[in-house]
């Protein structure tokens, strides 16, 4: 079998919110790019496959259903707009770290507050990269405004 993507399908109990938000921030930072509710597509790795089986673990223990589907095949048009919309969310937070490291660098605050901000960024930007399977825009910006951000605690 030579799959192509990883579906992660799964249905939650309706009696807490709290499930359905771990489960979401979990996939979000996996990259995956939403088909319908209850259903996320992701590329093929064995990395994402471990991520997602783990994801679909924890949903089974909170009493909910879940199942991990390799993908072979897909229409070009589909994987075009799967790939498409990947790269635009990544690009957007890319955009995103960009424009708050160049905020950051014109705040005038202390230097624990500086460095907390500059060490959350450099997180953000690291997990923003480890997503971006498909090589997003803006990944250049956000490191040149992170490195000035740094560069401007120096001075």
């Amino acid at each position: 079998m030579n799959a192509r993507w990883l579906v992660l399908t799964w249905r939650l109990p309706a009696a807490s919110s709290t499930p359905r938000v771990a489960t979401w921030r979990n996939l979000q930072r996996l990259g995956a790019v939403i088909l319908t509710p209850g259903a996320v597509i992701v590329p093929y790795s064995e990395h994402l496959l471990e991520q997602l089986e783990w994801i679909a673990e924890e949903i089974a223990q909170r009493g909910g259903d879940a199942y991990v589907l390799p993908v072979t095949e897909l229409s070009e048009a589909e994987e075009e707009d799967i790939r498409r919309r990947m790269k635009r969310d990544t690009r957007l937070e890319y955009e995103r770290l960009a424009d708050e490291a160049e905020a950051l660098a014109r705040e005038r605050i202390g230097a624990a507050g500086y460095e907390r901000g500059l060490a959350a960024l450099r997180r953000a930007l690291a997990r923003a990269v480890e997503k971006d399977h498909y090589g997003a825009t803006g990944r250049a910006r956000a490191e040149r405004a992170i490195r000035s951000a740094d560069r401007r605690k120096e001075v």
